[in-house]
Formats: structure tokens, C-alpha cells, sequence
């Protein structure tokens, strides 16, 4: 779990001024190594940069690859001056220019993958254009995403006459947030099941598995480790290990590996009472932070709140007040938690949300009503507060 204390974040809202994210590398770090630990060196696992960009240079001592989703992430990892071997170049739609610029900067020293046979085309037509192969993983289908085993099958049975790609093998997602091992469990059978048709109808052995997890992980208050605990993680191995088809896998992780290492902070600017029920009111709102699986407040993350550095969460005072804690945006929808108890708040106290380490930095709604783009830090023992983005006036971009 995150560790950063309630000292280090005070200071940093007031050093910084809130919104804030910040995010803890050294339990970013922490949380790769428990992984890695589990699932020993035979097994890889690759960063999913889209959970949260902020912490890709981060992930490079430990990730394997960086699976990039879109043109902007790669501009992402190409201002960085991120090795082309450490990407794995994914997305679902990949546009001739894009790949073009891609393909200029990696050539055959990345991993692709294609979602549809026109994909295909694209990355093989330019490869051998350049005099060049490239790895390519072929996606098997979930709803809009990749190609069914029919079409797939197909490819492979043509495979000779694209002189610009090597079969690597098959990329699978089927979504995030699965809480429950029996889902793993069918997708690794079917898995097993299509790479022995592979190999009956194209003569063809999948050497490579890239595997998206959609481990999921818990966010609220009441809830615990499910599939992320370190039990249930061997089970999930020894499927993997059970499976009839033996080649190397690549474990493609975000959510289950940033979540808990981020914490937003937000100022409350306002506390009223309207027909008995109280109201704090704060300069954030849920266009900067969305919990996944959060309804309109009804379920409490894992938060404290700060006054002049302390944590008044944990005062034993007697008195016990409930609070709706609302954002500021003029919707009635911007519900942060709907029920908080709580020793009486104040104005300029500091509501600290925790387990926000990934997709928070862009899963709201964050241009509605021209609001500023929040700070963002990292923070480490080692080197301290870094900051990575400054607050940032966003209504020019609604002009």
C-alpha cells in the first residue's frame, strides 16, 4: 500500500496548491516487485502506460515492455527517449500516418500487434517497403476489439506472402476489473484450446502469449484483495502452467499495478447545511477523480482528511457529524462520497483520496466547465517531491 505520510501531503498542498495527484513511486515499485516475485522470471510482465503515463519512465527498471495504445502515447515514450525495444506498439485503431511515424522510429525493434486484417496490411506493407521484418501479435477478438479465430487462422494460413512480418503470437483482453479467477480460468482454456487448433489447421506454434490480466482490484471501504492476493496469484499461475501449450507469456498489467501507489488531494472551500443534511464542498470534483465501479458517491474510497498536517480522521472526539462531500462543478451528479462521518469539518481542510494511482489523471471529465488541470508530483524517499506537471489553465482549449 501507498505510504506516503500525512506530513509529506499537507506540505505538498500547500507547496502546490490542490487539485492534486500525487503519486508514490517507491509503492509503484514495491507493488512490480510483489508481482514479479510471485510470478518468477519465466513469466513477463508489461506496463500498460494508458493506467497512467505519469509513472511509464518509472515502470522502465522492472516492465519488460511498454504496451502503448495510441500516437500520443508513443509521442509519449518518443519524447522520453524510450527504447523502441521496450514497446509493444497495441491500440485498436492504427492509422496508415501514425503507423508510418511509429514504424520510422521503432522498425523491427518493437513488438506489434493488429486488431483486423486491414491492420495486417498496414504494418507488413510498410515493413517490407523499409526491407524489413517485424514481430506481430495477432488479437484475439472481444466485442470491437481484434479478429475472430476464423479470420486469424486465415492470416496464418497466408502468412508466407507477407514478407514484412514474423508471427509472434496472439494478444488477448477481454476487459478489467474481473474479481473472480473462474473468469481466468475460461479464458486460459479457451486459449489452450485455440492455439492447438493453430497448430492442427496452420502448422504453425504460437511462441508468445501477451495476456491482459484485467485484474481487479479493490477501491472501497469493506472491500478486499480478491484475485491480486497472493494466493489467489499462485492459482492463477499454476493455470498458466497447466495449460497443454507451453511458450513464453507476458502478463500485460495497469490497473492492479498503480492503483493503490496515487492519492488526490482536494481543498474543502465551503461547509453549509441545507435541511439537515451537511455539505462540505471542495475544489475538485469527479471531473478529476473517478473510481471505477462509483455511483454518484454511494460507495466510501479510502480516504482521510488533513488539517494543519494531522489527520483529524482518526480524533476520538465525541461528536460525529455526516457529511456529503460534493464537488464543484454544476451538475448534480458531482458527488465525491455521499455519506462521510466525520469529527466536524472545516474550511481549508484537506480531503485525501487514496488508491488513486491509476487512470485518475484522465478518467473524468477533466475540460467540463474550463476547470484547471491539477498538479502533478511523484514522490520518493530517495529523491522527494518531483513535480511533473504544473496546475494549468484549461479554458483555452474550449475557445
Amino acid at each position: 500500500m501507498a505510504q506516503i505520510s500525512d506530513e509529506v501531503l499537507y506540505n505538498i498542498s500547500q507547496d502546490y496548491k490542490t487539485p492534486a495527484y500525487v503519486f508514490d513511486v517507491d509503492a509503484f515499485h514495491k507493488r512490480f516487485a510483489y508481482y514479479k516475485e510471485i510470478f518468477g522470471e519465466d513469466i513477463a510482465i508489461n506496463y500498460c502506460m494508458k493506467t497512467n503515463p505519469f509513472l511509464t519512465v518509472e515502470s522502465l527498471g522492472q516492465t519488460d515492455r511498454i504496451e502503448v495504445c495510441s500516437y500520443g502515447e508513443f509521442l509519449i515514450c518518443k519524447s522520453q527517449g524510450i527504447a523502441p525495444e521496450k514497446l509493444l506498439i497495441s491500440g485498436v485503431l492504427k492509422k496508415q500516418e501514425d503507423v508510418e511515424d511509429i514504424m520510422a522510429y521503432c522498425s523491427n525493434k518493437a513488438v506489434y500487434t493488429a486488431e483486423s486484417v486491414s491492420q495486417v496490411h498496414i504494418i507488413n506493407d510498410i515493413a517490407t517497403r523499409e526491407g524489413y521484418k517485424v514481430k506481430l501479435l495477432l488479437r484475439l477478438n472481444c466485442n470491437q476489439f481484434g479478429m475472430d479465430e476464423d479470420t486469424i487462422i486465415n492470416v496464418l494460413n497466408n502468412i508466407d506472402e507477407l514478407n514484412g512480418i514474423t508471427f509472434y503470437g496472439i494478444h488477448y483482453f477481454t476487459g478489467t476489473q474481473k474479481h473472480k479467477l473462474r473468469k481466468h480460468e475460461k479464458e486460459i482454456a479457451k486459449l489452450d484450446k485455440f492455439f492447438a487448433r493453430i497448430m492442427d489447421e496452420t502448422g504453425l506454434k504460437v511462441e508468445n502469449l501477451e495476456y491482459g490480466t484485467g485484474f481487479g482490484v479493490p477501491y472501497f471501504m469493506g472491500q478486499d484483495e480478491t484475485v491480486t492476493d497472493m494466493e489467489s496469484l499462485i492459482i492463477f499461475k499454476n493455470l498458466l502452467e497447466g495449460m497443454k501449450w507451453k511458450g513464453r507469456i507476458s502478463l500485460e498489467m495497469g490497473r492492479a499495478l498503480a492503483y493503490d501507489c496515487g492519492y488526490y488531494l482536494t481543498t474543502i472551500r465551503d461547509v453549509k447545511e441545507s435541511d439537515g443534511k451537511r455539505y462540505a464542498i471542495v475544489d475538485g470534483g469527479i471531473h478529476q477523480i473517478n473510481y471505477d465501479g462509483q455511483l454518484r458517491g454511494m460507495y466510501q474510497p479510502h480516504m482521510h482528511v488533513l488539517r494543519d498536517g494531522s489527520n483529524i480522521t482518526k480524533s476520538l472526539l465525541a461528536d460525529e457529524y455526516t457529511y456529503g462531500i460534493y464537488g464543484s462543478l454544476c451538475t448534480t451528479n458531482d458527488v465525491l462520497v455521499g455519506a462521510y462521518d466525520s469529527v466536524r469539518l472545516q474550511e481549508n481542510d484537506i480531503v485525501v483520496f487514496e488508491r488513486t494511482g491509476a487512470y485518475s489523471v484522465y478518467e473524468g471529465m477533466s475540460l467540463f466547465l474550463s476547470h484547471e488541470l491539477p498538479v502533478v508530483v511523484l514522490y520518493s524517499q530517495e529523491t522527494g517531491v518531483t513535480c511533473k506537471r504544473s496546475a494549468r489553465e484549461s479554458y483555452e482549449l474550449n475557445m
